[in-house]
């Protein structure tokens, strides 16, 4: 079953999770970040430690250190949330999410650094924990087909404020049961936009947190096809001596993740609106084999080769 929820202050090593235009995340929200009493490190005031990330591409890098590893060697990390129906004022829980990447990252130079991932993503029945082959929609009362979800390799350049256009080709994350790609499960064939951003850091004592933001649409070519779109807000809890220790190239960091997304393809929603929300906890590891045991499991499974050779596998992007 999926490992207990952590709390984000007991010292664990927490694990990350990153994400292109779509995804899953989440259960701790902001409130779990601890905002109360603490200092902005843009301020520079005195638990800021007299200049702790005195510019934004020092504070990407802390980011960097967080999410990946500076010296470019693989790193992985986790998710697990639970995602809600909205309809007309009404919330429903709808399902679990235990999403899980591998991923390598580069610095740009210029105050970015991109980070190439694997992303994977398993429903989960909110009750029992078990993987969802079918689910019954609020609103609809349809039994949909629920779809696997893997995208990438791929990359993701991350820094204060980017902005990136790509074309969805429909087939992207999704994977049928006899290994091939599905058409439209989760986004339509159209035009992306994504826009992101990092930051400021706040800091209290040893205590950094660093939120970031993504807001993506998909502009379908077919007009008759409602637009899709996905708005996450993450933050990373890292501590200052490691982020500011120049031998330490992985963090420990824990992550709290909300998110709002349009239904998807797969959900055959029609007409009703509506939308999900999501909400979760995860952290980043230095090892695959400090991931959740489930997600180790169902990957076995369903996704063997990130495991048998996860650098293999992200060496398809340059």
């Amino acid at each position: 079953m999926i490992k207990k929820a952590i709390d984000m202050n007991n010292g664990q090593t927490a694990k990350p999770f990153s994400r292109r235009a779509f995804g899953a995340l989440s259960v701790a929200g902001a409130a779990s970040a601890g905002y109360a009493g603490s200092a902005h490190a843009d301020n520079h005031t005195d638990n800021n430690r007299g200049g702790a990330f005195e510019s934004d591409a020092e504070m990407v890098h802390a980011l960097r250190k967080m999410r990946s590893n500076t010296d470019g060697s693989l790193r992985s990390g986790w998710l697990e949330a639970k995602r809600f129906s909205y309809i007309d004022g009404e919330i429903a829980p709808l399902l679990l999410l235990l999403a899980g990447s591998i991923s390598t990252s580069r610095d740009n130079g210029d105050g970015t650094f991109d980070i190439k991932l694997i992303e994977t993503t398993y429903y989960l029945d909110v009750d029992s924990g078990e993987i969802l082959d079918t689910l019954v929609m609020p609103g609809t009362g349809k039994v949909v087909k629920v779809p696997l979800y893997r995208s990438g390799p791929g990359v993701v350049t991350v820094g204060t404020q980017t902005k990136d256009t790509e074309v969805s080709t429909g087939d992207a994350g999704v994977v049928g049961e006899d290994g091939e790609k599905e058409e439209a499960a989760f986004a339509p064939r159209g035009d992306v936009e994504l826009d992101r951003s990092v930051g400021p850091a706040v800091i209290d004592e040893n205590t950094v947190w660093i939120p970031t933001e993504e807001y993506g649409r998909v502009f379908p070519v077919d007009p008759k096809q409602p637009r899709i779109f996905y708005k996450e807000s993450a933050i990373w809890q890292g501590e200052l001596d490691e982020l500011l220790d120049p031998n330490v190239t992985a963090a420990s960091a824990k992550l709290s993740y909300t998110a709002a997304t349009s239904w998807r393809p797969w959900m055959e929603m029609g007409d009703v609106k509506g939308h999900t929300m999501s909400s979760g906890i995860g952290a980043t590891c230095n090892s695959l084999d400090e991931m959740p045991e489930e997600w180790l499991r169902l990957t076995s499974i369903h996704h063997p080769d990130i495991l048998d050779d996860p650098e293999g596998v992200l060496r398809g992007v340059n």
